[in-house]
């Protein structure tokens, strides 16, 4: 790995990581793409697995009080039931298809959010959340994007920010473990052979990411993470569909 394409994907670490502290997403959604065009795409999805669970686990000891663990286990277990399918689909199908129908579906339902938030609807309870689950699980497995699922329901039940950016943090943990595991089996997923340095950079570089997303999250008014979070998965979604278009044409 040249010193160039380190530098790169350690950037682009931070970058996503320090979003992911102050929005409760973006590695998965702004990471995965990026690494997937400089590394490889089992590659960089494997990688975005990884620090999907790593950053999450050094988090939670400053979150802690404030995840709302019913949810958690509502959006998460129906990920985690989904996911070996959705990876041994992925296993057998081509992947450009498989990201670009996942990008529609999730730009068709940030739509749909945006519309029903603007008439005062809100969407709350168990059968919204599992629902979320099942979405983020598959979009993860199949497409490299789960948050864009929860940014709707976030929108829709009008989550409070704080216990939102909290309780998604076990959740990624969950989901991108199963995901990694779930790759690994079906799909021969392995991590990119990087230099002992660049892991060692990369996870120095997910420690200050979370003290840098702190310190802009507290100078940040709720509606402007709000926002953020709706345009991650708005980005999210349109990276996947490049991804898929790119892989396309390949």
């Amino acid at each position: 790995m040249s010193p160039a394409l380190a530098l790169s994907l350690i950037g682009l670490v931070l970058i996503a990581a320090v979003i992911q502290r102050v929005a409760g997403l973006g590695l998965g959604m702004l990471f995965a793409p990026y690494a997937v065009v400089l590394i490889g795409a089992h590659e960089g999805i494997m990688l975005a697995n990884f620090l999907g669970t790593l950053m999450p686990i050094l988090l939670l000891p400053r979150i802690w009080s404030q995840i709302e663990w019913s949810k958690v286990w509502w959006l998460g277990l129906p990920a985690v039931a989904v996911m070996p399918a959705a990876a041994w689909v992925s296993s057998i199908s081509p992947p450009g298809p498989l990201y670009i129908v996942v990008a529609v579906l999730v730009l068709l339902s940030l739509v749909v959010s945006l519309a029903l938030a603007r008439v005062h609807t809100t969407v709350e309870g168990r059968t919204a959340q599992v629902v979320t689950g099942i979405g983020s699980g598959l979009g993860t497995v199949l497409g490299g994007v789960g948050g864009p699922a929860v940014t709707v329901y976030a929108v829709l039940s009008r989550w409070p920010v704080l216990p939102m950016v909290a309780t998604l943090q076990p959740l990624w943990i969950l989901i991108s473990s199963v995901s990694f595991a779930s790759k690994w089996a079906w799909d021969d997923g392995q991590l990119p052979d990087m230099p002992w340095w660049v892991w060692l950079a990369i996870v120095v570089t997910v420690v200050v990411s979370i003290f840098l997303g702190e310190a802009v999250q507290k100078r940040l008014p709720e509606k402007a993470i709000r926002r953020l979070v709706l345009a991650l998965g708005f980005v999210g979604a349109l990276l996947a569909l490049g991804t898929g278009l790119r892989l396309l044409v390949a």
